[in-house]
């Protein structure tokens, strides 16, 4: 009797497992003996997930043991051709149809679920209030034809509201503002407010559609407010609003929230524009701390880039900038030049005794201290007064560094000067673990500022060979500008100089209009 129990459990329990997977038959009598694909769409994208060889009268079965995902799939034929089908609960149910695009879906027939065949006849509705409305020859006629799409689809959704078929159907439809509202103003945030009424962003059978990333991407791009502050409060919550219950587990239940965070990391990643580090950074937390999908030293190695940038973002605070002068008088940077001399004949002497850099570092220190200190001292940014601060990092060696400079200088003299600006001009020094290197580097740096002429009041030529600026200001290539306001907060970084101009002057027109100074 236990055995026979036992055995009966088991079948049970077989019969429950084999109940979970799909099992979705399909004929096309034209194609015995070809294969055909069964897939979903992801976006733009076609997916394959199964496929079947046909038997010699065109039947197979697509079958699986675990159930397929809801949402939009295909049938992929040999030639090249698809038609759409949904899938949802019901995955035990058949199919036949041809091979002719135009006919699809006059011949397309639906055995053992309602959904499809409702699919299916929404299509032919449409399709024949097309052919209808193109035939029409007034105004009262088309008017009539979009009443009675408009009658069908309610009929529709609220006959089999549960469905995936009325879901998608209210998901194509965009949401409409009541025309008791006039305001433009007040038409926007309406709209922004009810944009996703019909479109549910957590429900991951419609990512499994044509729609899903349109909607997301169109909403981001042109409905929020394109400054940081929006588009971080909007990003995280269409992240938040994917999220999972529970925690999250590497490879469960992660679809919808993984889909929403990688493409707006990756949006945000890939984007030229300055204000997307705010997004970046902002998204960047979130996936260090809940991609379970990606490895360990990937995320730690995210975490130091995001740190890094954070220091430099555009609205905060810049980091500070202590500096040593460069001397405003040729003769002066010219009495330096004995003093540079020392990095060459003790540096040689050093790399040889002390080849190991740590082993040699007190001496490099000081014999540093000795040059730098024969400059013009230290002066701090964020306490030297200025209206607007145009920070550039820049060396004598880069190609870009030789022509932008001398033309920076001039437009400094011409246009920026006037408007109160001082300009940083950082000197990127080489790493100093090589001293013989860095001499003749910083001659160059001399020797250029000199040829150039680049001595001006409010323009500062200066370096500190022991300050973290390549750290504290992101700085991967050369030139880099940063603009600073009064407050040495960052307007804006890596523009080109005449950018630096038109920002100031937005900014100042805008203050003239409030009656600011």
């Amino acid at each position: 009797m236990k055995k026979i129990f036992i055995a009966l459990l088991l079948c049970v329990l077989c019969g429950g497992l084999q109940a979970q997977g799909y099992e979705i038959g399909i004929k096309i009598k034209s194609i015995p003996g070809d294969t055909v694909i069964l897939g979903h769409h992801f976006n733009e994208r076609l997916i394959p997930d199964d496929t079947v060889k046909l038997d010699s009268k065109g039947f197979g079965v697509f079958k699986g043991k675990k159930k397929l995902p809801g949402g939009m799939y295909f049938i992929f034929l040999p030639n090249r051709n698809y038609f759409d089908i949904m899938i949802d609960d019901n995955q035990k149910f058949s199919i036949e149809n041809d091979t002719i695009p135009a006919k699809f879906l006059e011949n397309m027939v639906i055995t053992g679920d309602l959904q499809n065949q409702l699919f299916v006849d929404y299509q032919k509705f449409l399709g024949k209030c097309r052919t209808d409305y193109e035939k029409a020859k007034t105004d009262a006629d088309k008017e009539a034809i979009n009443q009675r799409v408009e009658a069908h689809y309610k009929e529709q959704i609220t006959k089999y509201p549960d469905m995936f078929f009325s879901k998608f159907l209210t998901a194509t439809r965009e949401v409409e503002v009541p025309a008791s509202i006039t305001d433009q103003n007040e038409r926007y945030f309406y709209y922004k407010a009810h944009y996703f009424d019909n479109f549910p962003v957590s429900d991951g059978r419609l990512l499994r559609t044509v729609l899903y990333e349109p909607k997301i991407q169109r909403y981001i791009d042109q409905v929020v407010l394109q400054v940081p502050d929006s588009l971080i409060k909007e990003t995280n919550w269409l992240v938040n609003a994917t999220r999972p219950k529970g925690k999250l587990v590497k490879g469960e239940n992660d679809e919808l929230f993984r889909f929403m965070l990688v493409y707006f990391f990756n949006k945000y990643a890939k984007s030229e524009s300055m204000m997307a580090e705010n997004v970046y950074c902002s998204l960047a937390e979130i996936y260090v701390k809940d991609a379970v999908w990606d490895t360990d030293s990937f995320k730690t190695e995210l975490k130091k880039k995001i740190t890094k940038k954070e220091n430099c973002l555009v609205g905060n605070k810049s980091k500070n900038l202590v500096l040593q002068k460069l001397p405003t008088d040729t003769n002066r940077i010219n009495a330096l030049k004995p003093f540079t001399e020392v990095l060459k004949t003790e540096g040689a002497e050093l790399e040889i005794k002390k080849p190991d850099f740590e082993a040699r570092r007190n001496d490099v220190v000081r014999i540093l201290d000795n040059l730098v200190n024969k400059f013009d001292g230290y002066i701090d940014m964020h306490k030297t007064p200025a209206k607007y601060t145009l920070i550039v990092f820049w060396e004598p060696d880069c190609s870009h560094c030789k022509e932008e400079m001398p033309k920076l200088f001039q437009y400094y003299k011409d246009t920026l000067q006037r408007e109160g600006v001082k300009v940083w001009a950082v000197y990127m020094n080489r790493s100093v673990d090589k001293l013989t290197d860095l001499h003749r580097h910083i001659n160059k740096w001399f020797d250029f500022v000199k040829e150039k002429k680049m001595i001006a009041d409010g323009w500062i030529n200066c370096w500190n060979p022991f300050d973290q600026y390549r750290d504290n200001f992101d700085v991967n290539s050369t030139p880099t500008f940063y603009l600073l306001d009064e407050k040495k907060e960052i307007i804006a970084k890596r523009i080109a100089h005449q950018q630096a101009y038109e920002l100031i002057r937005m900014i100042e027109d805008d203050k003239a209009k409030r009656g600011e100074k």
